[in-house]
């Protein structure tokens, strides 16, 4: 009975379809106005798990190989489709960013930029990013993706601010405790941002639950969406 309530609710929200299907493989892929067809292959605790992480700020702990960066991607596009804004995926390092960018330029099909307040697509922030080019980037772009000191500075230094950010993504969050960036992000988009969301990611929460608390704090999550190999379809 859960299963078909998450289905439900997926179909409302995320407008999945259950039909798309490969017609050789059999293989069911997500159906979204802003996914590629037949480029997202469908996975049940994927889509109930970014449906959830729409709810509230959460986060998800997913081993290695169990599609991190695919609950982004469909929490991305849910995003974008019902509030508009700019979405932020934070890495903590460039060849991760590399990565993430690289699987949403292959996948989400880039927003109108004709609409208004619709900017031109996808941006790469890192400490190569020339500093005087940063600014207009972050105007003209929808979803950014940036190592987290970048950002930091450039909130410090005020050329522009997470007002616009409709959801912001962290990966490799079990790094979002004391002095790290992340903290420093989060507390900040939280005070500014007109719609905050936030979706925390990690293959790697800790073995001490105090430490899972103290992320949680720090980034303000309120959904704690846990996924084994065993326990994931």
């Amino acid at each position: 009975m859960a299963e078909n309530t998450a289905e439900n609710t997926t179909e409302n929200k995320a407008e999945n379809k259950a039909d798309n299907r490969d017609g050789n493989s059999g293989v069911k892929y997500v159906t979204h106005p802003l996914i590629r067809p037949g480029s997202l292959e469908e996975r049940k605790y994927q889509i109930a798990i970014a449906v959830h992480a729409t709810e509230d700020n959460t986060l998800v702990v997913l081993p290695t190989g169990l599609g991190k960066t695919a609950v982004a991607l469909l929490v991305t596009a849910m995003r974008l489709r019902a509030c508009g804004g700019k979405i932020l995926m934070m890495a903590p390092t460039k060849p991760l960013v590399d990565q993430h960018l690289k699987m949403f330029s292959d996948k989400l099909i880039e927003p109108d930029a004709d609409r208004e307040t619709m900017g031109s697509g996808f941006a790469l922030f890192t400490g190569e990013t020339p500093t005087d080019e940063r600014k207009e980037m972050w105007k003209s772009s929808r979803v950014i993706f940036a190592t987290p000191q970048v950002i930091k500075n450039d909130i410090i230094a005020g050329r522009y601010s997470l007002k616009d950010v409709s959801l912001l993504i962290v990966d490799e969050c079990h790094r979002a405790v004391g002095n790290y960036a992340y903290v420093f992000i989060a507390e900040e988009y939280m005070k500014t941002g007109k719609t905050p969301l936030i979706l925390a990611m990690t293959a790697s929460p800790g073995s001490k639950e105090g430490k899972l608390m103290d992320v949680c704090y720090a980034l303000s999550v309120k959904i704690v969406e846990t996924r084994t190999e065993e326990n994931a379809d």
